[in-house]
């Protein structure tokens, strides 16, 4: 199936989240709490697409890939990318330094074989989650990925946008079919992978994506929320009493 690929469009979609974000800020009234919901994909109906997520691409593919699914009583983002590539993104501004993590869930059913995202040729994900950050022309970019071959932990530079890069959290398909919770410092990582302090996040980004191996990926996604570093700490704590 036809879809939207290259650098030029990657750029467009990114400009695209940049500017709209301005109008969706953080609201600081949840500051004090230490956790900020982004997106739990509850309030949806079964089958839709999630409406304030904007589309870099066909917008009708993109209501094809990625629909709300419920399990259990919980809803979620079911990705589904036949030959695809679609990303989409959820516009919000606000400092790092507030919130420097992300925490989210996710559960990969399908690896597209060969996906390398170290190389332009086989640079699908089987789910991938996008920080971004800096500035409305030209941001910069982290993404968070399952890799199909990358070892855990691996951090390379994104063949198709030169401004962004690519960590690996989950690799191969050990833990396919189960739902995992990553908490990722994206401060910390912006810093480590380029060198210096971020400016204000724009929004994130997801991608479920089969277009360079001409193949199928699929992938669940929920519960993003942002953590400040009081909220990852008293978090910890409660695991540690619960064990």
């Amino acid at each position: 199936m036809k879809s939207m690929s290259g650098p030029r469009n990657l750029f467009i979609f990114l400009a695209l989240i940049s500017i709209l974000a301005l109008n969706h800020p953080v609201r600081s009234v949840a500051a004090p709490t230490g956790i900020v919901p982004l997106e739990t994909f509850e309030g949806y109906q079964l089958f839709t697409y999630p409406e304030p997520w904007k589309v870099r691409g066909d917008q009708q593919e993109a209501r094809a890939v990625y629909q709300i699914m419920v399990e259990s009583g919980n809803h979620f983002l079911h990705a589904r990318a036949d030959r695809q590539a679609i990303q989409i993104g959820l516009l919000r501004v606000f400092s790092p330094q507030d919130f420097p993590r992300l925490r989210w869930r996710w559960r990969v059913a399908q690896l597209p074989p060969g996906g390398d995202e170290g190389r332009k040729e086989t640079h699908d994900s089987a789910a991938g989650v996008y920080v971004i950050f800096d500035n409305q022309i030209f941001p910069r970019v982290i993404k968070y990925v399952w890799s199909s071959t990358l070892p855990v932990g691996t951090h390379v530079q994104n063949p198709l946008y030169w401004r962004a890069k690519i960590v690996v959290l989950k690799s191969g398909p050990a833990n396919l079919g189960q739902w995992h919770q990553e908490t990722v410092n994206f401060y910390q990582d912006y810093q480590d992978l380029f060198g210096e302090r971020p400016g204000k996040v724009q929004g994130i980004g997801l991608a479920t994506s089969s277009t360079a191996t001409q193949s199928l990926a699929i992938a669940d996604y929920d519960d993003f929320t942002l953590l400040d570093s009081e909220a990852l700490l008293k978090d910890k704590a409660v695991e540690t009493v619960a064990q």
